[in-house]
């Protein structure tokens, strides 16, 4: 809830009891560890027993992430960077980016088959774009990314420019655009006007992010839970150690055109997604 949200409770709150019980009243969110609320000052014993309680109710949602699919996650990166003709990379490397051991790394390779250059120093890279190893990413990107979709409730939704723009000024570096804004800022040419809903890349390597921003976004917004019902913001977060973020001049940060190529399949928008990658594979080094 933003600080506005807040204070448009207080009111009615103000409106609804008497005096003598509004003395008796408060209204408080948790937020970045700490409590804020109205009156910004509670009772010392009412204060640490409502931070006990917002703690425990956090500790609940810190995990709700899956096992980590490290074979997903290695593959994109092997993607990206060959998008990005990065050359051969180290499996210590790819461990480090991915956050885990060398062991799970050999392991994941192993799905590569001929796809996969091994060279003499024990560095790989792809050959070309595994197309067998993409299908199986696709098939099994609903298990492997966490997704959380937000619709608006006012009937008066905010645009995809207005909520970029708010987005924009907050300055959160561990918050991504991607999705159709994302795949344009890669590919200005692909074949959509507009943007169906704004997509968030989240990275959140060691835990639970802080998705506060929501609510500064846009108060109206809340969690749909019907897969069937639209969404103006999607949230998928990534947990790897490295996130692959590109910032731009304005400070924006973008996620990796892997991650947007993602969510325009998760949108079924399958031809812009064939000629984003058509675009993108002409950028890939083939031997």
């Amino acid at each position: 809830m933003s600080d506005k949200g807040l204070g448009d409770e207080w009111h009615k709150v103000e409106t609804t009891f008497r005096p003598d019980i509004l003395g008796r009243l408060c209204i408080v969110i948790f937020r970045d560890g700490r409590l804020i609320g109205i009156p910004d000052k509670q009772e010392p014993d009412l204060h640490e027993e409502l931070l006990k309680v917002s703690e425990e109710e956090l500790a609940i949602k810190k995990n709700p992430f899956p096992k980590q699919d490290y074979q997903s996650e290695i593959l994109k990166i092997l993607i990206c960077q060959w998008l990005n003709r990065k050359g051969p990379l180290t499996l210590d490397w790819l461990g480090n980016a991915a956050g885990c051991n060398y062991r799970t790394v050999v392991n994941a390779l192993e799905s590569l088959g001929n796809a996969l250059a091994r060279r003499s120093d024990r560095s790989v890279e792809l050959k070309y774009f595994p197309k067998d190893a993409w299908e199986w990413l696709l098939v099994n990107s609903g298990r492997s990314r966490l997704t959380k979709k937000y619709s608006d409730r006012s009937g008066q939704p905010r645009s995809i420019d207005s909520l970029l723009g708010r987005l924009a000024k907050m300055q959160l570096p561990y918050v991504a655009v991607a999705g159709v804004l994302g795949a344009r800022h890669y590919y200005p040419d692909i074949d959509l006007i507009g943007a169906p809903r704004l997509d968030l890349t989240v990275h959140c390597p060691e835990k639970y992010p802080d998705i506060d921003f929501i609510g500064r976004l846009d108060p109206a917004l809340e969690q749909e839970d019907d897969p069937g019902k639209p969404a103006s913001v999607v949230l998928h977060f990534i947990r790897r150690e490295t996130p692959f973020f590109e910032t731009n001049s304005a400070g924006v940060p973008w996620a990796d055109p892997v991650e947007c190529l993602l969510d325009l399949h998760e949108m079924r928008l399958e031809s812009q997604a064939l000629g984003f990658l058509n675009a993108l594979q002409s950028r890939g080094t083939s031997q």
